[in-house]
C-alpha cells in the first residue's frame, strides 16, 4: 500500500512565518508535507528522523533545515519504559514570506543557494545546533520585526558556515541546485528528465559536448562519485520514493526507475540504502 505523506496546513495568521515550541512525551510527529520552509531546532528527544529517502537513529541536539514538499517524519521510541520528553522549536516560512524576488538580490545569494540544497533536506553538525541554539530560542521572544531579521541572520550563518549534510537523494527530491554551474546544472537536468531510460556515459558525455574520457574527470572532480554511482543514486531515490507513496510491485518499481534487471536493482538498492527494496518498505510501514 502507499505511504502518501499528510498535507500539514501551517497557519500563518497575520504574521510572515511561524515560529512556535513544541512539547511531547516522545517524538510522534506524522510523515508529512508542506510547501514552507522548515528550520526544526530539536533540544530534546530520541527516536528515528525519515526526511525523503534518509533514514536514520537521533538522540539528543539535532538542527535540520528541510525545503518545500519535501516529506519529514521524526519518531520516538516505541518502547513504553524509554519514552523521554521531547522538545522542539520549529520556524516555517513561505519561498516568498519577503516577497517573489527577495533572494535574487546579489546579497542573498549564500542563502538562496542554502534554501536550494534544503529541498534535499540539510542536518547541521553539533558545532553548528549548539552555537545558534540559543538564538534560535530567543525568537520566541521577539517581535515580527525582530523575528523577521533575526531569521535572516541565522540563514547566512548557516549558509556561510557550510557545516552541513544533505539528506535525501536528487533523485528523490528532483530539485536543482542554482549554485552549481550552467554546464553541471545542464547535466543534472538531463539526467533527472532521462534517468529511466539507457542512459549510457557517452549520451551524457554528449551533452556536455565532452569526449566521455573527459566527462568522467570532469563529473568526478565536481561532485565527488562516479557518472555511474551518481545514476544510480538517481535512480534508487526515486525508487524510495516509489516505494513510499506507490501501489507498486518491486518488479515494477525496478522497471519504472530505469533498471533492466532485478537483481541489478536488488543489489544497488542494497549497496546505497544498506537495506533491500522489501526492508526499505518494511521499515517505512513499521514507522
Amino acid at each position: 500500500m502507499p505511504y502518501e505523506p499528510l498535507f500539514e496546513k501551517v497557519l500563518l495568521s497575520q504574521s510572515s512565518f511561524l515560529v512556535k515550541e513544541e512539547h511531547f512525551s516522545s517524538f510522534d510527529i506524522a510523515w508529512h508535507v508542506h510547501p514552507e520552509f522548515e528550520l526544526t531546532y530539536i533540544s530534546q528527544g530520541e527516536g528515528k528522523i525519515t526526511v525523503g529517502d534518509y533514514i536514520s537513529e537521533f538522540d539528543g541536539p539535532k538542527l535540520l533545515l528541510i525545503g518545500p514538499n519535501l516529506p519529514h517524519s521524526w519518531y520516538g521510541s516505541k518502547e513504553p519504559e524509554r519514552k523521554v520528553l521531547a522538545k522542539q522549536i520549529v520556524i516555517q516560512f513561505p519561498p516568498d514570506f519577503l516577497g517573489d524576488d527577495f533572494f535574487e538580490n546579489p546579497a542573498f545569494r549564500e542563502i538562496r543557494e542554502l534554501l536550494d540544497k534544503s529541498y534535499r533536506g540539510l542536518l547541521f553538525h553539533d558545532s553548528e545546533t549548539h552555537e545558534l541554539s540559543g538564538r534560535i530560542a530567543r525568537v520566541l521572544q521577539m517581535n515580527e520585526f525582530e523575528r523577521i531579521i533575526e531569521l535572516l541572520n541565522l540563514l547566512h550563518s548557516l549558509a556561510t558556515q557550510r557545516n552541513y549534510t544533505e539528506l535525501s537523494s536528487i533523485g528523490y527530491s528532483e530539485q536543482l541546485n542554482s549554485g552549481e554551474s550552467v554546464r553541471l546544472n545542464t547535466i543534472y537536468a538531463f539526467i533527472l528528465d532521462n534517468f529511466k531510460t539507457d542512459l549510457d556515459l557517452k549520451t551524457v558525455a554528449g551533452i556536455a559536448s565532452m569526449t566521455p574520457q573527459a566527462f568522467s574527470r570532469y563529473f568526478k572532480e565536481r561532485t565527488k562519485r562516479t557518472y555511474i554511482s551518481f545514476l544510480n543514486e538517481v535512480r534508487i531515490g526515486y525508487a524510495c520514493r516509489l516505494l513510499t507513496e506507490q501501489s507498486m510491485t518491486i518488479s515494477q518499481i525496478c522497471y519504472e526507475s530505469g533498471y533492466s534487471n532485478l537483481s541489478n536493482f536488488n543489489r544497488q538498492f542494497k549497496k546505497i540504502k544498506s537495506l533491500t527494496p522489501s526492508q526499505y518498505a518494511r521499515g517505512i510501514k513499521n514507522n
